[in-house]
């Protein structure tokens, strides 16, 4: 038995056969509505054995969503950008790719996701993900397992409870892109006349509620992997990737986009409820509070899951947290490929500028003590790059950080003054940073690691979910049900992890707002890279963290005394950041025209 991404790779012609026969790939429309053959001979063949029918959730495994660029691969990722690139954290500078060429200068409308290569390159890509295909595939699973006479009761209930897992996760990241989405609960027969309009809001919840406490409920499903199952099976599912994706359905459900008494646009998808409950109830934060207890009452129950720690080596911890795999702070690991020079497009689009941090990303990052960093602090401004959260050595590249063996150089020449400012060794030079990827003034390192000696070495994985997120959603649950008090302990074991001092509010403003906000700044912090910040600022309608001025971060160091001086340039003016140039259209994505013309009940979102 070997890991879940060999056997991806290594399917059998008998697989081969379900997928161009019996399953066809699912795209969003025809596809997707597409029936399968009336005869059932390779379904036959199939759950016949099985070995052939675990291929078939292998195959499904690897369906799931994977936030690395992957080569030109589109199911995963905006061409070369990512989803941080429309967020405050990031910009893309590569020249090319989704966020470049459609979001920033406001090109992007129904008909973009009709494109197909670069020119389809949106934030979800309905026509390149494999969503409904994976959905479908993980169907046919749960509808013909029982038929496999060599498989044991509890591993069939096993691969059940699984497939309604990858089922619900492809759901749950449908959901943060659209909002309530057809509902598709078998395999479609040939026959069947009741084919899915697009659902509620409400509905859309309750589905993917119900396919994770059903797989939750399953003993047959583990808590944890075993230490045999972690160096065989890796990355397969578990009761407790189910408690926790229903709570992070729950909260975003429960958050102002959807929790509110006004809808956050009109029109008809609005008026049907696609789009918003059509009301705010307190209620929808308890329910996301009792998800979040009930994973943090099981995990005490059953044990195993913590966050990293290593109070030696904080930063290690936290990266050990978001990049290593098997840890006990990971519930939803993607593993699309298996190290990182299988997936050239990550470390080659962080060289081309397809994702460079900004200035404000950089400040988020507080002292190591806690204190707020503060430019106006002389000392502070002296060095910026010391003292600090250790996170931020481990989310952008800082100068004078360990780098290829040697301290980083990433200064650049002074205009008017290169003979006392010269240009530091790294900029431009080393092989895995050049000037794209620092164009910003400042580059990623997060999944980078070193660059040299990791490029092609560490194994890979996509954090798609991890116990980190889970602390930080308790204490935004409990604070909006007006618990504050109580949710000081979980956001702070996230700061002791990497040595802060407990959170302190300044108190300029009520106890509950601010306490949000230094959530939502946490957030930030620990999930940069991640793709948590974009759905955190659509879930809270953040149009100011939308539409505020974006900066690089230039650093010139003087070669006689050491000091730094600093400029912070404005970055490409986004349309949305441009006078009137902001609608609250964007918190959702658009279907496709081609799809909502084919009139099978698919409401297109308001504004598009």
């Amino acid at each position: 038995m070997k890991q879940i991404k060999k056997h991806i790779h290594l399917l059998t012609l008998s697989f081969l056969l379900i997928c161009s026969t019996a399953c066809e790939d699912f795209a969003f429309g025809g596809k997707f509505l597409q029936k399968p053959p009336s005869e059932d001979v390779t379904i036959d063949t199939i759950f016949s054995t099985a070995d052939n029918a675990r291929r078939v959730l292998y195959y499904c495994y690897s369906t799931l969503p994977y936030g690395f660029p992957s080569g030109w691969n589109l199911r995963t990722g905006m061409w070369v950008a990512v989803l941080e690139d429309l967020t405050d954290l990031g910009q893309s500078c590569v020249g090319y790719g989704g966020a470049e060429e459609w979001y920033y200068p406001g090109l992007y409308n129904a008909g973009t996701e009709d494109g197909s290569g670069a020119a389809g390159a949106t934030k979800y890509n309905m026509h390149y993900r494999a969503s409904w295909e994976g959905i479908r595939h993980a169907w046919t699973i749960i509808n013909n397992i029982d038929r496999v006479p060599d498989m044991a009761v509890d591993e069939k209930e096993r691969l059940k409870a699984e497939s309604k897992l990858i089922i619900a996760i492809h759901y749950a990241e449908m959901f943060r892109h659209f909002g309530g989405l057809p509902i598709v609960d078998r395999v479609i027969a040939p026959d069947d006349l009741d084919l899915p309009v697009r659902a509620t809001v409400a509905e859309t919840v309750n589905f993917i509620v119900k396919l994770l406490d059903e797989a939750a409920d399953c003993q047959a499903l583990p808590w944890a992997l075993s230490e045999s199952e972690l160096s065989n099976w890796g990355g397969r599912l578990t009761r407790a990737a189910a408690m926790g994706l229903k709570a992070r359905v729950l909260l975003f459900a429960a958050s102002p986009l959807f929790n509110s008494d006004t809808p956050y646009y009109e029109g008809e998808a609005s008026t049907q409820l696609l789009t918003w409950y059509g009301d705010f109830k307190q209620e929808r934060w308890e329910a996301a509070l009792q998800a979040c207890k009930d994973f943090f009452d099981t995990m005490n129950q059953e044990g195993y899951y913590g966050l990293v720690q290593d109070n030696s080596n904080y930063r290690m911890a936290f990266r050990s947290g978001y990049r290593d795999r098997n840890t006990t702070e990971s519930l939803i690991s993607v593993r699309l490929y298996r190290r990182t020079n299988g997936v050239s497009g990550l470390m080659q689009s962080m060289r081309w500028g397809g994702w460079c941090p900004t200035k404000e990303s950089f400040d988020m990052f507080p002292m190591a003590n806690g204190e707020d960093f503060d430019w106006n602090n002389p000392e502070h401004a002296k060095n910026p790059f010391i003292n600090r959260d250790p996170r931020l050595c481990e989310t952008i590249l800082l100068d004078g950080d360990d780098f290829q063996g040697e301290k980083a150089q990433v200064y650049q020449a002074k205009p008017g003054d290169t003979k006392n400012y010269p240009k530091g060794k790294h900029w431009g030079l080393s092989s895995y940073l050049d000037s794209k990827s620092l164009a910003t003034g400042i580059a990623v390192r997060k999944f980078a690691g070193d660059r040299n000696s990791e490029y092609k070495q560490f194994p890979l994985q996509w954090p798609y979910l991890r116990l980190a997120e889970l602390y930080l959603s308790y204490a935004e649950a409990l604070n909006e049900c007006n618990r504050t008090g109580e949710a000081y302990q979980y956001i702070n074991a996230v700061r002791h992890r990497v040595g802060l001092d407990d959170l302190q509010l300044k108190g300029e403003q009520d106890e509950k707002t601010e306490f949000r906000e230094a959530v939502l700044r946490e957030r930030a912090c620990e999930f940069a890279w991640e793709e948590v910040r974009f759905f955190d600022m659509i879930r809270w309608k953040r149009e100011a963290d939308f539409t505020k001025p974006l900066h690089g971060l230039n650093i010139y160091k003087n070669k006689n005394t050491g000091e730094y001086e600093f400029d912070f340039p404005q970055l490409e003016v986004r349309a949305w950041q441009q006078p009137g140039g902001f609608s609250p259209k964007w918190y959702l994505s658009a279907f496709p025209n081609s799809e909502v013309n084919k009139g099978y009940g698919l409401i297109q979102n308001p504004g598009w």
